[in-house]
């Protein structure tokens, strides 16, 4: 027997109901826990490695952590962050995430890499010492700002950065810097199977096995039937699976509601009841709630609902994190 965690990327927001998902609701509902650690913000990274059970978290992991999920190299002593491509209005103002050109302008010392759609990671040779002392702002957080804003401070080539790539109708902006880092492995041996890079860097970070599934893409056009033949064929093997969909995320980031709901009903339609069929405990959550209306991160607990092996056992855990020896 094997643990599946299932985790619905930014799947609540002040309009979700369980009960709207019938595969979901018939999940035994075991309560609301914080993945969003106290003093950190709401986002994936952090809130992911909460739910594995790490306890001490760096702040500056979130660009490294991306490298390794994108097989990106970033020698000790180097700099890396995120980029996220972002549309201005007629205002001037920042609103929606933009598929980026996979060219960019940058500084001598800098390498740029597009990571599709509006992601990016550049890597600044030798600039790690700068990290603590860089402040960014988040993509979730851009909407309504103008540039001003957005533009990085303390590390000279990363302000270079965006001020080269900045026009009258879209941003580049660099967030999440970090440093080469390092995290003790996961408890158990584990598979994880997901299609977006910062999953597949945790799993790197945790020592936890990450195979390519065909047709895994992170965002709502995800195979969702090959990532769960993965997820059920990964638990006769590893005793614990992490499995996350990160479709519902991207859809609320664009703003679309309408897409978000379609998404998570489509989990639920062709994912959670193979799910609920299986030998396993499964437990399905979120890692942090994401706003379709302000395309933002909420940090608010999240739902857990649990499968039980077999559903026949009977047997109680004490807490969520118990039923995988956390």
């Amino acid at each position: 027997m094997s643990t599946i965690v299932c985790i619905i990327d930014g799947m609540t927001d002040t309009a979700f109901r369980p009960e709207d998902y019938p595969t979901l609701s018939s999940f035994s509902y075991q309560g609301a826990m914080q993945p969003t650690p106290a003093g950190y913000g709401a986002e994936s990274l952090t809130c992911i490695l909460t739910i594995l059970g790490v306890k001490k978290i760096p702040r500056l992991l979130r660009g490294y952590a991306d490298a390794l999920g994108a097989g990106i190299p970033v020698e000790v002593g180097d700099l890396v962050t995120r980029v996220s491509w972002m549309a201005l209005d007629e205002t001037g103002r920042c609103t929606l995430p933009i598929n980026a050109s996979s060219l960019a302008h940058t500084p001598n010392g800098c390498t740029y890499y597009a990571l599709g759609g509006y992601k990016g990671l550049l890597v600044l040779e030798g600039q790690g010492s700068c990290a603590e002392h860089i402040t960014a702002m988040p993509p979730y957080q851009c909407a309504g700002n103008f540039p001003a804003a957005l533009r990085p401070t303390g590390c000279e080539p990363l302000s270079a950065f965006f001020d080269q790539n900045l026009t009258t109708s879209h941003c580049a902006v660099p967030w999440g810097q970090a440093a080469a880092a390092n995290l003790p492995p996961f408890v158990q041996k584990a598979a994880v199977i997901c299609g977006t890079q910062i999953v597949r860097g945790i799993a790197s970070l945790l020592h936890m096995d990450c195979p390519v599934i065909p047709g895994a893409t992170g965002d709502t056009d995800t195979d969702l039937r090959a990532k769960t033949e993965a997820a059920l064929q990964a638990a006769e093997t590893y005793p614990f699976v992490l499995l996350h969909f990160n479709g519902s995320d991207e859809a609320s980031h664009r703003k679309d509601a309408a897409e978000k709901r379609a998404f998570i009903h489509r989990v639920d339609d062709l994912v959670l009841p193979h799910l609920y069929n299986c030998p396993h405990r499964v437990y399905v959550l979120s890692d942090h709630a994401t706003d379709p209306q302000t395309g933002c991160h909420v940090g608010t607990p999240q739902p857990v609902f649990m499968k039980e092996a077999n559903d026949s056992c009977g047997r109680k855990e004490s807490s969520f994190f118990s039923a995988f020896g956390l």
